[in-house]
């Protein structure tokens, strides 16, 4: 066979891969696991009867690892039914494995067989220990990704809780608050359009009972919040019960209710008579709730049954407020801040952005118990996707409590309002022409040459009246003469209204000499000054030497 020959070959092998690389098709699957299980996932690799070399290839979802090669499989291109070579791979249900798997022909041509989607799935903590009655139950189930048309979400016995939860990221978190009768089964549920594809469920149970215990409440600060502190003996009965409160950073004790067996509750925080409240002391169960709860409401909350010491409850708070400018626009910034009233141990405190159900984390700090209390957030600008936030407090990754801030846009300008404002504008713009064109028409008048009357001696005659205002100017219709001295020369002229009131406290003030001619006018200063060097405008100070040619200018507010 000749070099033509053989070139033919190869072009229609060349062809018939190609063509086979266009008609292939891609096997598509998703795989669901959850971290630490016993079995091991299978991806399965589509049968395939030719091609020489197959590699399996890796892309993380967090983005790291972008078609990592993990496997290279090489073949002769031809197999029987008792020799097929199996492609499959097992993964460990490790959450890091998570992503997406490509099974693809690298020889003789390139071809995308089969592409895999591994999503894993991690509860925390991933077995449920037996709590004790009156603590909060914090627990997280993630997913490696979560797509946008699905949804993550905790269920209690098949049904939405009404229990604190929140999904941040890919991550559902659920507070199961002051646990009671809480026990049962709890499923973390995922659903995609609709459809649940997984649900993990874990049974809660709980330890009735609180004698000598001791925990740490978390709560936000608003509208709606609650706590409730329980109390409870599992076997004897006492005759009188008392909840004790200690606030932070303070060693005194303030009674908050008592009771006496089978009797109402007497609350004794007389300002806060609506928030306190407790039940019907029955000689073992007793209750303390707060709603809504408050900043100060923080610290070490005491019960007792008769002598005995039946729970010990230290209470955390965080509250949330927004800063902004005096003159608050829509353009100007604002800042957000989350006070937590203790740190007793490492705590995270982030502000979340909330999009409808989900929150995106903006900023987030770990506090230590000797740092700050306080995460601020700065927004350069307020815009209607900025409207709605959360601070949350996590400890060990875990949610404890959050509160909601919800921020509002100042007004915009109505329409009305707008064609207000610019018919003002249109027309401060035409009196401002109008007053400019007859203010330049006076300066031109006054510094014509005069044509004032001449005196008996050859002197100019005095002036007519100096106007100091333009109210002055069309008040005085007719031209009166300005008071005369004895030697025949005006009296002085004030250029404002201060320097009268000065001459007027000093009677002897000498009238200034003229020792030339002497012209007197109203001169009008406009926004851009005169390039007429005859013109240019001299400071007048009263009862000092002015030159032979002086100029007079009186001073004029036009607000």
């Amino acid at each position: 066979m000749g070099t033509m020959g053989i070139a033919l070959c190869w072009t229609v092998v060349w062809i018939s891969g190609y063509c086979h690389s266009l008609s292939a098709e891609v096997l598509f699957q998703n795989k669901y696991f959850i971290d630490g299980q016993k079995d091991k996932v299978t991806l399965e690799a589509p049968t395939v009867t030719n091609g020489t070399e197959f590699i399996w290839e890796w892309t993380l979802h967090d983005g790291r690892h972008k078609k990592a090669p993990i496997i290279t499989i090489k073949s002769n291109g031809h197999q029987t039914r008792n020799s097929r070579i199996k492609y499959d791979i097992l993964l460990e249900p490790e959450f890091k494995h998570a992503g997406v798997y490509s099974f693809v022909q690298t020889k003789p041509v390139n071809v995308n067989l089969a592409q895999v989607e591994v999503f894993g799935v991690k509860v925390l903590p991933f077995t449920w220990d037996p709590v004790r009655e009156g603590s909060d139950v914090s627990r997280s189930c993630e997913v490696s990704r979560l797509p946008e048309s699905a949804t993550l979400e905790w269920e209690r016995d098949g049904d939405p809780t009404t229990n604190t939860t929140l999904l941040c990221n890919s991550t559902a978190y659920i507070v199961i608050h002051s646990s009671d009768y809480t026990q049962g089964k709890y499923n973390c549920t995922l659903r995609w359009n609709g459809q649940r594809i997984f649900s993990i469920y874990n049974t809660l149970k709980v330890i009735q009972g609180t004698y000598e215990t001791s925990h740490t409440l978390y709560r936000g600060s608003f509208n709606g919040s609650e706590v409730v502190l329980v109390s409870r003996s599992s076997f004897v009965f006492y005759s009188r019960a008392t909840w004790d409160w200690e606030p932070v950073l303070e060693t005194r004790e303030v009674l908050v209710t008592s009771a006496e067996k089978d009797k109402p509750a007497l609350v004794s925080m007389e300002r806060d008579t609506e928030r306190f409240s407790s039940n019907v002391f029955n000689g073992n169960y007793f209750l303390l709730r707060i709603s809504p709860v408050q900043f100060g409401d923080s610290g070490r909350y005491a019960c007792h049954f008769d002598r005995t010491l039946m729970a010990l409850i230290t209470l955390v708070t965080i509250q949330v407020s927004a800063e902004f400018p005096a003159d608050r626009t829509r353009n100007q910034s604002a800042v957000l801040n989350c006070e937590i009233s203790q740190v007793i141990d490492s705590v995270t405190l982030a502000w979340l952005r909330m999009e409808g159900d989900r929150g995106v984390l903006v900023k987030q700090e770990v506090l230590e118990p000797l740092d700050k209390r306080t995460l601020s957030l700065t927004l350069p600008s307020l815009h209607r996707d900025q409207l709605h936030w959360t601070c949350v407090v996590f400890t060990k990754s875990m949610l404890r409590a959050q509160a909601p801030l919800h921020l509002t846009l100042p007004p915009a300008p109505t329409q009305t309002g707008l064609l207000e404002i610019s018919l003002a504008c249109a027309v401060a713009v035409c009196v401002g022409l109008l007053l400019g064109v007859f203010l330049l028409y006076r300066r031109r008048a006054a510094s014509a040459p005069s044509t004032a009357p001449m005196a008996e001696n050859g002197e100019p005659s005095a002036p007519d009246a100096v106007y100091n205002n333009v109210t002055d100017l069309h008040n005085d219709q007719a031209p009166s003469t300005s008071p005369v001295a004895e030697n025949g020369e005006p009296d002085t002229v004030y250029s404002n209204i201060t320097d009268l009131q000065n001459d007027q406290g000093n009677a002897d003030t000498p009238a200034q000499e003229d020792e030339g001619e002497g012209l007197q006018y109203l001169s009008f200063s406009l926004s851009t000054p005169s390039t007429d060097p005859n013109r240019q405008q001299r400071q007048f100070n009263p009862g000092s030497e002015q030159e032979s040619d002086t100029v007079v200018y009186s001073s004029i507010n036009t607000e």
